[in-house]
This record gives C-alpha cells, structure tokens and sequence, in this order.
C-alpha cells in the first residue's frame, strides 16, 4: 500500500473516529436531555399527585361524617341533666344556706358540658382545637373555684341562719330578735346547768333558714331551784375544803359556817353539823368547824382578799379566827359581789383577839332606772344590756297604746338598781281584733275568748237555710277591734226543725214509720193498759215540739189488759188467740250516785308545773296535773293580775296553796298571775 493510501486510510480512520465521537457526543446529549426531561416528568407526576391529595382532603373536610348516635344519646342527656341541676338551684337553692355557691357551681358544670359537646359535634379541626382549649381553660378555672371556696381564699354570700342561743344571755337574744323582727316568747325554768338569765333551749333549731321564722320560743334559766331536795351526808370530820366543795355542787344556799376552839378536833375539821339526809337547798344548815387550841391559835398576816367572792373571803377570816365588820357600796370598778377593799389592809399582821377587819363587798353600779315609757325596745335593751340587768317581757293586747310600746314597768324613774336585779315589763300587742275564724268552727271560738278572757255566748237555732253546725251569726267579724268588757255571741245552726206530731191513738207500725219518715229515733215501751192494745197513748215529746233530727222520742204502747192464766203461764190471750209477750217496761233512771269525801292528802304544786311568762300555759298544766293528782276534788283555776310579779305565777290572794289538806267532792279557787 502506498503511502497515499495509508494516508487516506488514516484520514478515514481520523474522520470515522471524530464521527464516533460526535456520536457520543449526541448520545450525551441526548442522554442529558431525556434526563432532564425525566426530572420534569417527576415534579409534574409529584404536583399533581399533591394537588389530588388536596383535593380528596378537602372533599373529606366539606363531607359530613355519619352521625354517631350513642355520641348523640349521651350529650343530650348530658346537656339535660346539668341544665336541670342549674334550674333546680336557681329555683330551690332559696332555702339553702350557700345558695351563691350552688348556683354558681352548677351554672359553670352547664356551661362546660356545653362546649364539651359542641367540640364532639365540630369538623374543623381549627375550630375543634380553639374549643378544646377553651374547655381545658373552664375546667381549669371551675377547679380553682373549688378550691377557692373549699380554702376559704373565696368567700360567698351564705343566707342568714338562726344562731345557737344556748348559754347566751336573755339581753342579747332579745336585742337579735328585735334586729331581725323576730317575736321572742321566753318561758322560765330552773337550772342547775344554765347560769340564770341565760338560754336553756329553744324551739327553732340552730342553723334554720331566718327566712319565714317569725316567733321563737326560748326557754330561760331561772337558775337552780332552791326548793328542790338534795341529800346531804353527814360531814363531821370532814376538811373545810371538801365541805365547801360539797355545798357548792349541792348549791345550797343558805348555808352558815361557823369556826370555834376546840380541844379535840383538828383545826379545820367539821365537828358539828345541823341537819343531813334530805333537805331543801334554802333550808338553814349549819355548820361548825375547829380553830384547834385556843393556845396554839398565832397571829397571821392578811391575805389580799381584794376581788375575792364574798362568801370565800369571810370564810378564810372565819378559819383564821379573825373578827370583822361587812360594808355593801357600790362600785363602777369592782364586779358585784366581791370584794372592794380591807381595813387593814393586805400584809397587815392581825393579832386575832385585837383586831376586826372591815371588808367592803361591792354591789355593782349605782343603777338608776330610767323612764322605760318613754323608750323604744331597742333603747331598754341595749340599756339592760349596758348595765347587767335582766329585762323580763310580756306583752298584751291595749287599744290606746300602739304596738311595741311600754305599758307598765315593775320599777319607776329614779328608782336605784344593782347589777343582775330583774325588770318586768309589759308591752302592747296593739289593738285586739277579731280573728279569722271558719265558718261552724265553735272550738277555735271557744280558744280564742279563753285565751283573751272573753265572755262567749252560745246560742243554738233552727235554720232552714243553713246547715247544721254552721254559725247563723257572730256578733264580731274579723278585723274588729275587740275592747275591754266585750263579748262574744255566736247562733250555731240546728239545721231544720222537725216538729213532733200527735202519736197517740197511732198503731205502732204507723208510729214506727212516721218517726223513720220524719228522722227521729222512736222507743217503744209496751205497758199494760184499759187503752187500745197496739196503740199508742202516750209520748215523752208534746205534740208540736220543734227537735232536731235523730231526737229520741219514747212513745208508750198498750198491751191490752193484764189478765190471769190458768196453768200459770204469763202470756196474754189475744183476740185472735196468739200469744203475746210482753216486751219489759222502761226502768226509771237510776238516782245520781252521792259522793264520799275522803283525804286526797296535801295540796303540793310543783315548780315545773309553772310556765313563768304565760298564764295559759300554767292554768292548762294545772288544770291537768291537779284533776290526775286529786281524783274527786275540782279545781277552779282562775287568773288574776298582780302589780310586779311574773305572769304564769301562783297569785299570793290564792286561797289555795301549797300545804292546803284536799278533800273529794270540794272545790278548790287557786289564782294564777296574769
């Protein structure tokens, strides 16, 4: 091969391998583009894949989810039962104590059931998520307010209760009843539990709603009684202290304590005594105690007895064996009944056989009473209140003197008081007027002229028209005022009158239905007679008689004339041969029974039998306890004023009192105060 042919080959060769490489170069070209077009392929496939999912989403979002029934049931049922629970306290929480709190507990449990439901009934979520926050921030807020009231932190409006008056003074109730418009009836009773003046119970129990109270009945202590029995024992060797401790628990009251030398008894030791066993607390008891050797007996230096007890500071000068002289002043810094000051004074060395100690025993205050007419309830209370008085009060009807005002007093201006002294006062109820009374209710009218000591007159009348039982009249309707001397005077209705006809000559079948016709009650008594046998020929009622229906009325049969039969039999022959017999005849009523007097034993009243305050509380006791006590004795029970003392009392005009001998078949007036 020549060298242009190699040469020509070279540059085939040269341009077949530029060729391939422009092939190449397409291929990569080629390559680079179909990737990219791959690449753009994808991203569009990736968009419309995503725009096909938001499509299907928002298609989910715009469809209505298939109701969940069971979900439905419970939230209607929920929405009910917290809606009646908010409805129930809005209505019947008025007679709650925390009505606020219930009201506003159940009105947050309604309101967050209601957004609770509303989220399970939203499909957006945006919204979904905006109420659940919402509910989580109630929940939140409705546990703080538990917390709140349960800590104390909240303090909500309570509706006003009444309060527990037990062991409170009479004063300050008196002065919380006026404040809360509050009747206040007081009934005295003896204690030995209550300090005197003070509340032993009351009818309305502690924590009721104020609203719609408008009377309270407290009963008050009258402190112990001293005519109750205790049993003392027999003390004699007995140390002081324990004796006084004994008569302290007893309460007895009218103890004397006396000390004297004495060879064989310790100092100190109760020698003598009085009386033991049974005894009534204010009967005189005394006792005797040993001062030891007259010898042995040393001076002793005055032990400060200021603000002492009376009654424990002469004691301590009686065991020391030392004289002294009591004085009473009054005194705006020491409490009544103890001890002002000593002459000599405290430290002093008292030689007993030289010396007396002066002791000044405190009465209190100077007292003045003021003009009690002139105040107002409120004025008398916060004055009793001020200066340790105990104010008593009744009250009664009075056409001149307005409701709430004074009447009466037990003490007059000016007159001095000391602390703990009782005042009774007498306040008007206004006019007495007329009650509603019902028509035929003869009971209630017979209540309410003995409760106001009112003459009432019965009457009693036929009436066609009005039915029987019912009044016909009254003389006082209601509304009108009733004045001192007035009286009652009721017609009661019979019903109608039935006016008795002429039986005689009557058969007695025709008298037996003409008594069924008319309505009264017929008695037949079959006598032998020379009148008519089967007729009647006589009557207990006259012919034309007006009686009420059910009256009884005895007509009186023949049974022909008495005849004798042979054989000894007591029948009767009739006309037709039948044999009769005869019915019995009326006994005569039998003569009253004569009574036997005999010892019932001593008249003894009781104190609790006493209702102290009200005068007709005390008569109706009486009147039962004496008729139980005294079987055969009658008791007339009548009430009666008194200047000072306390309604419900024993009157002193009583003929009859306690220790009085009652006898079967007499009678017996005890007065009551009114």
């Amino acid at each position: 091969m020549d060298k242009n042919d190699k040469l020509k080959e070279k540059l085939d060769l040269l341009s077949a391998l530029k060729e391939d490489e422009e092939a190449t170069q397409k291929i990569k070209v080629i390559k680079k583009e179909n990737s990219k077009k791959k690449e753009v392929s994808k991203q569009e496939k990736d968009a419309k894949k995503e725009e096909v999912l938001k499509e299907i989403k928002k298609v989910k979002d715009t469809t209505p989810k298939k109701n969940n029934i069971p979900f439905t049931i419970i939230a209607f049922a929920s929405l009910v039962i917290t809606l009646t629970y908010f409805i129930y306290n809005i209505v019947k929480a008025t007679d709650q104590v925390n009505q606020p709190y219930l009201i506003i507990n159940s009105a947050i449990l309604f309101v967050i059931n209601i957004f609770l439901v509303l989220t399970g009934f939203i499909q957006k979520k945006n919204i979904q998520k905006g109420f659940q926050t919402f509910n989580v921030l109630l929940i939140s807020l409705y546990g703080l307010f538990q917390f709140s009231v349960s800590s104390g932190i909240l303090k909500l409006p309570t509706l006003t209760t009444i309060g527990d008056f037990s062991n409170i003074s009479i004063n300050e109730v008196i002065k919380w009843a006026s404040n809360n418009n509050i009747t206040l009836e007081q009934t005295y009773e003896y204690s030995d539990l209550i300090e005197s003046d003070h509340i032993i119970s009351q009818d309305v129990p502690a924590n009721t709603l104020l609203k719609g109270v408008k009377k309270i009945e407290v009963i008050v202590s009258n402190g112990p009684n001293y005519e109750s029995i205790v049993n003392i024992p027999n003390m004699i060797g007995w140390n002081v202290d324990d004796v006084v401790a004994k008569i302290k628990e007893a309460k007895l009251n009218n103890v004397q304590i006396d000390f004297e030398f004495n060879e064989v008894t310790e100092r100190d030791i109760e020698f003598e005594q009085s009386k033991s066993g049974e005894m009534r607390r204010n009967e005189e008891l005394i006792l005797k105690f040993s001062l030891g050797r007259e010898e042995d007996l040393e001076p002793v230096n005055l032990k400060e007895l200021k603000d002492m007890e009376e009654f424990d500071a002469i004691l301590w000068l009686k065991r020391n064996g030392i004289k002294y002289e009591i004085e009473y002043e009054f005194s705006d810094t020491t409490e009544a009944g103890k001890v002002i000051s000593t002459t000599p004074e405290a430290d002093t060395l008292i030689v007993q056989l030289e010396t007396t100690v002066k002791i000044i025993i405190s009465k209190g205050p100077k007292i003045t009473a003021p003009d009690f007419t002139k105040m107002s309830l409120d004025e008398i209370t916060e004055w009793a209140i001020k200066n340790k008085i105990t104010i008593v009060y009744e009250s009664e009807y009075n056409n001149d003197i307005k409701a709430g005002s004074v009447i009466r007093v037990s003490v007059k201006e000016g007159d001095i008081l000391e602390e703990n002294d009782r005042i009774y006062i007498v306040t008007s109820k206004g006019s007495l007027k007329m009650f509603s009374y019902t028509d035929g209710d003869i009971v209630a009218l017979r209540n309410f002229a003995a409760e106001h000591k009112i003459t009432l007159t019965e009457n009693e009348e036929f009436s066609d028209t009005i039915e029987k039982g019912k009044f016909i009249s009254v003389s006082l309707k209601p509304g009108d005022i009733i004045n001192t001397g007035d009286e009652i005077t009721v017609v009661v209705s019979l019903g109608s009158s039935i006016e008795i006809p002429n039986f005689i000559g009557m058969s007695a079948d025709k008298a037996k239905q003409t008594c069924s016709n008319l309505g009264i009650t017929c008695k037949l008594s079959y006598v032998y007679s020379s009148n008519t046998k089967g007729n009647v020929f006589n009557q207990s009622m006259n012919a034309g008689s007006k009686v009420i229906a059910g009256t009884n009325v005895v007509l009186t049969i023949s049974n022909g004339k008495k005849t004798n039969n042979s054989g000894g039999n007591s029948s009767n022959q009739g006309n037709n041969g039948s044999s009769t017999t005869n019915p019995p005849t009326v006994n005569p009523d039998p003569p009253a029974p004569t009574c036997t007097e005999k010892n019932l034993g001593n008249l003894i009243i009781q104190e609790s039998w006493l209702s102290i305050g009200n005068s007709g509380k005390t008569i109706s006791s009486l009147q039962s306890k004496l008729s139980t006590n005294y079987p055969g004795a009658t008791f007339n029970i009548v009430a009666k004023a008194h200047n000072s003392l306390n309604s419900g009392l024993i009157h002193p005009d009583s003929p009859t009192n306690n220790g009085t001998v009652i006898k079967s078949c007499n009678t017996y007036t005890i007065y009551i105060v009114e």
